[in-house]
């Protein structure tokens, strides 16, 4: 679910996605049954167990250890 948030701006209302404003992480993954490492940008609060990687498994994703900077 996409929440967003109007505001008013120089006579003109704009719509803004809030969760660009949300704390989140950022780390290499690994799905434990098929291999798949991908680099995940996420949700601070998101359980890893509920993440799905890019082969479509739930549930085995875990973390290599390595966090990245965002910038």
């Amino acid at each position: 679910m996409m929440l967003r948030k109007t505001y008013k701006c120089n006579q003109e209302r704009k719509v803004i996605d809030i969760s660009d404003f949300m704390p989140h992480k950022v780390s290499e993954v690994i799905c434990i049954k098929c291999g798949k490492r991908w680099i995940a940008i996420r949700p601070e609060n998101t359980l890893l167990e509920d993440m799905e990687c890019p082969n479509h498994h739930i549930g085995f994703v875990i973390e290599t250890g390595e966090e990245l900077d965002e910038g």
